[in-house]
Order: C-alpha cells, then structure tokens, then sequence
C-alpha cells in the first residue's frame, strides 16, 4: 500500500515536470514564431518617441542607420506623436451608456436588467474602467493591437467578515491592460481570440510578487519586458542621443499562463502556470465568461486596423513611417541648402589662403582674409537658389500624413485654399470624423465586450446580496441590491451612438434646429420641463435649471408609485406633476398591459383620470401646472 501512494507521487510529479516542460517550450516556440511582428511594433515605439534612424537589420534586430556624409543634418521632425496623440485625444470623447436586455419581460427580468445596468456603471466608474480603455488604445495605436484582460478579485470589494483571523471580501471584477508583447496565441492566422485553440499570457514579475500570490520560491534574475530574454535586455542609445526601448526588470521571472479552451479531454479547459521550470497553478479555466455560461478567455482584443488572416491587428504608425522617413529627408536637405545659402560656398585657388584655418574658423563678420600677393582672392559661389521642389514635396508629404492617419488640421494653408464656403467645410468635418468613427466604432465594441464578461463575472461569483452605492446624476447618494438571480441577463448594449460619428458642435446645432421648428415642443407648442432638463444637459449647463432635475425626481416618484397602484390604487398627492405622472402611468400600462387583471387596470385607469380631471381644473382656472 504504501509503494502504492509513493509510485502514484513519483508519477504525478513526473506527469508535472512534463507539463511545466511543455508548456515552457510551447512559449518559447511561439516567441520564436512571432519576433518579427515585436521587432515591427519596437520600430513604431522608436518612431513615436522620435528615435527615427533606425530599422531592422538582417539579423532581425532594431539598430541605428547609418548616416551619410559628417555635414549632413539628421534632425528629426516628429508628425507621428501628434497625430497619435490627436487619435488618442479624440478616442477619449467615447462615454459609452450601457442598456442590458432583460432575458424575458416579466417584471423581475426587467428589474434585473434595470440592476445590471446600475452593476455597469457602478463597476466602470469605481474602477476606473475607461482609464484602461485609454492604456489600451496606446497599445493598439503604437503596436496595431492592445488587449483587456477580465478577472476576478477575490479581495476586491466590501469585507463581510473573517474566517481562521483572515479577512473575506465579497470579490470584485476587474479590467487590466495587456499588452501586445505579453499574449501569445497557438495561430497567429485566426482573425479573433475564440479562433485560437490556446492562448499563452507571459509577464515579466517580481519574485515577490509571485512568493505573495502563489507562495512558491523563485529566483530573480533581470528580465526583458519586452523580450522576455535577460541577455538582450538593456538599454542602448542611438543617433542624437535617443534612448533605445529595451525596457528590464530586476529581481523577476517570467510567469506563464497558459489557456486552454474547453475540448473532448478536458470539457471545462485548461489553465496552467509555471514560472522558472515550477508548477504555480493547474486545473480548469476559472471563469464562465462565454456565451450561455461556457468557460473562455479571459481576454478581449482591440485592434488599430484589422486585417484579414491575421491575429494581429496593423498600426497607423506603420504606415506613416515611409513618409517620416521622406519628411525628414526632405527638411534636412532644405536645412542644408538653407545652410549654404547664409554660410556660402567658397572658391580658393590652391595654396593662396590657409586653407585650414578658413575652414576651422569660417567667414566671421569683421575676418581679416589674407591671401598670397599675386593669386586670385577668395570668393563667394553665388549661383544658389532655393528651389520650387522642395516646397512642393514638403506639402505633399504633410497631404500625404492627413491622407494616412485620417487626422487633418483644418486651419492647414492647403485646407484654407481648398475651402471656400461654410457648406464646403462641414463636409470636410464630417468626412474627417466618418473616418476617426470606424476605429472609434471597433473600440466602442470591445468595451461592450468587457461589459458582457463582466456581467457573467459577478453572475458566476455573486453569493448572498451585494450593495451598490454611488451617486447619480442629480447629485444623490444611492444604494441599490442585487443577488446573483437579478443578474440573469448578460445581454448588454449601448444606448448612445458613435460619439465620432456627431461633434458636439454639430449635436448642439442639430438641437437647436428641432427646437426652432418645433418639433420639441408638445401639442400645445410649450416646451416641457423635463425637455427643458435634458436639453440644459446636453448643452452642459445643468447649473442653469432652476427645478433642479425636478422632473426627474417626478419621473422616478411615479415609477415607484405604479406597483403600489396596481396592488392597492393610490391617491394623487399634492407636489404630483399631473403632467409626467399621467405619462409614466400611461408607460406602465402599455408595458405591462397582457399581464394585468381587469382589477389592476381599472386601479390604473382610475389614478391616471385623477389626473387628467386635475390638468383639466387648473387649465380652466387658467392656473399655471406645476409643468
């Protein structure tokens, strides 16, 4: 018996080393398998921070370019980081308002969803979700793809108690940024993340870090963050003292995750960790974040351009570096003819001056230029002229940068010769942002992917009833509940449109036409005030409102007045707003209405006439109502 339990340890820490080795060299394969697509995304950072004689080399590695002769200038004039930053800055507009379809139309599906909409909202603004989203947009812009990464905190959130003198929290999901240099799939030709059959998660990580998490010793060593190799990694300097990115960490190893999607072998997948040749962590994938609660990736991916047969997406920046190249080119050699022109060429017969010194020291104003008695005396060559061309070749290079990025600047002298009415340049604006909104749209699409994880995360790990608590927009502190049967519905959308596709500009100018034809005012051509709120909003000046979210508050006050309406009927108060209530009630109605007993309805019909008698009363008074 007790060889027994000996050869089953021996054949289960064999079984473990085999899958620490496997999974060791799967990693080292795929880094192998992908260098050229990092050394092609270290050549766009190198670009972006103005490090811009550099390229590739045979031997597959970023290195300086070699100049030409000693008088060449070889400045560097950045267009890349502007128009990066110009895209980030404009991403940055994106607010997405999520909306969670209830699963069925029940009353307590309805509520459900209306809670998960709050879970949203609550989780993105304690966590700060679109800070992330805007790390990610960097990665996706510099290297062509960034990723978000889903998991669950279990020492997030409120603490309910302790167990053994340690301290329980109810768990909390959180949203990372991953970058491209860390995730390694097993097809870098599937188009998306659910095409790969596993995808690796490597890091660069404090020894201590790992000792904290896993408990497991592991000895540091300097580790590449990019590379993952502790030989190259350094940090090396380039032509005018750039900074070479080779970023390096001390005292860390790599950690591996390995992610395997459920298959007939292991039905509910696979994660496994390993980190200096030791096993930190095996058995099935922890989190139900597919569809219909399927176990997944943890991971959403966010690419700058997609591109067919490819895991991978392409940066702008890409496309952008043969024209920094040429702008480059094209300014220094002006900066060169500039140069001969001020400076001067001089003609010497030989030997008539010294010819060292004049070239040591130049022509300084006031130079007392000696030359032999008898020679012919120093001149000026004077046959420079600037030519056309490189005007030319300059704008057409700085066309050619507005063409690539879909970024322009319309107060350009090419744009305000291009321009000749007011009609001509909300076209042009509106073509602007049409571009700018199909990247914004692939980014609005993989925060509503992050929201859909979420949503399952706190349906899978949910025990008992979690608090909500923030403020909403009206400035009031709120606390709702949820249990883990209110968040049946992982269905959720976006209310608003693509923030790209509209300026504010043209938003508040759109408004302001409905308003002056009418069409927002009611049938009595009065401007209702809860139309006027949501229009002060939209404009930013909340302050301006004397109600102060008045309607709202009336809005929310009959929507919690319609259940004790049905149930029991309820008498109109005082500080109603006839107006709003006889709508919202009305909305119960419609909604609910296959649902409601003959009872019910005539409970409904009778508050709603209180109202309309109400309405009718003070219009023949000729009283104002509270609208």
């Amino acid at each position: 018996m007790q060889k027994d339990k000996k050869s089953v340890k021996k054949s289960k820490e064999k079984f473990y080393e085999e899958l620490v080795e496997s999974v060791e060299t799967d990693f080292e394969n795929r880094r192998k398998a992908r260098l050229k697509l990092e050394r092609q995304w270290e050549l766009n950072m190198n670009f972006l921070i103005g490090n811009q004689y550099c390229d590739v080399n045979r031997r597959g590695e970023i290195a300086p370019v070699d100049g030409g002769y000693f008088w060449q200038e070889r400045e560097v004039f950045n267009h890349i980081a502007p128009i990066i930053e110009t895209r980030l800055s404009k991403f940055a507009d994106i607010s997405p308002i999520f909306g969670v379809r209830p699963k069925t139309d029940d009353d307590s599906a309805v509520k459900g969803a209306g809670l998960s909409e709050k879970l949203l909202s609550y989780v993105f603004d304690k966590n700060d979700v679109m800070s992330v989203v805007q790390r990610v947009c960097v990665w996706s812009e510099t290297c062509g793809t960034g990723f978000y990464k889903v998991v669950w905190n279990n020492e997030g959130g409120t603490s309910v108690g302790a167990v053994n003198g340690e301290e329980v929290f109810e768990g909390e999901a959180e949203v990372l940024p991953v970058s491209p240099f860390e995730i390694f799939p097993d097809n870098l030709y599937a188009e998306d993340v659910d095409g790969c059959a596993s995808i690796i998660h490597a890091k660069a990580v404090p020894v201590a870090e790992i000792k904290k998490k896993y408990g497991v010793e592991i000895g540091g060593k300097k580790v590449g963050v990019f590379d993952f190799s502790g030989a190259q990694a350094g940090v090396g300097t380039f032509a005018n003292n750039q900074t070479e990115i080779k970023g390096v960490m001390d005292d860390a190893a790599i950690v591996i995750e390995k992610y395997e999607l459920p298959s007939e072998e292991f039905p509910n997948g696979r994660l496994i960790t390993v980190a200096d040749g030791k096993l930190l962590y095996y058995g099935e994938l922890p989190y139900k974040n597919g569809k219909s609660g399927a176990r997944g990736y943890p991971f959403v991916k966010q690419d700058c351009i997609k591109t067919a047969g490819s895991f991978f997406g392409l940066s702008i920046i890409e496309r952008l570096i043969p024209v920094q190249r040429a702008y480059n080119a094209v300014k220094n050699r002006k900066q060169e003819f500039l140069n001969r022109l001020c400076m001067g060429v001089m003609t010497v017969e030989d030997g008539s001056v010294d010819v060292d010194a004049l070239a040591e020291e130049g022509l300084s104003p006031g130079k007392i230029l000696v030359y032999r008695q008898g020679g012919k005396a120093p001149e000026l060559m004077t046959e420079f002229t600037m030519p056309a061309n490189f005007a030319e070749e300059e704008e057409n290079l700085i066309n050619e940068f507005v063409r690539i990025s879909g970024v322009s600047d319309i107060t350009s002298s090419t744009t305000r010769t291009m321009i000749t009415s007011g009609t001509a340049l909300e076209i042009f604006i509106e073509q602007d942002g049409a571009r700018m909104a199909v990247h914004a749209g692939i980014i609005r699409d993989c925060i509503l992917n992050v929201a859909r994880q979420i949503l399952r995360l706190y349906a899978q790990f949910t025990a008992g009833i979690r608090a909500l608590m923030f403020t909403d927009k009206l400035g009031k502190f709120r606390t709702y509940y949820l249990d883990k049967t209110a968040l049946c519905s992982d269905d959720a959308y976006l209310q608003n449109e693509n923030e790209l596709l509209y300026s504010r500009r043209q938003k508040r100018e759109t408004i302001m036409k409905l308003y002056s034809s009418g069409l927002l005012q009611d049938e009595n051509g009065v401007l209702r005030q809860n139309t006027k709120e949501k229009l002060l909003s939209l404009f930013g000046f909340n302050e301006l409102d004397y109600q102060k979210g008045m309607s709202r508050l009336q809005e929310q006050k009959a929507q919690q007045e319609n259940d004790a309406i049905r149930r029991l009927g309820l008498n109109i108060e005082e500080i109603d707003d006839d107006r709003i209530h006889v709508d919202e009630h009305v909305r119960y109605i419609l909604s609910e209405y296959d649902e409601l007993t003959d009872e019910e309805k005539q409970r409904l019909f009778s508050h709603v006439k209180a109202h309309k008698e109400r309405i009718k009363q003070t219009e023949i008074k000729g009283e104002k109502t509270y609208d």
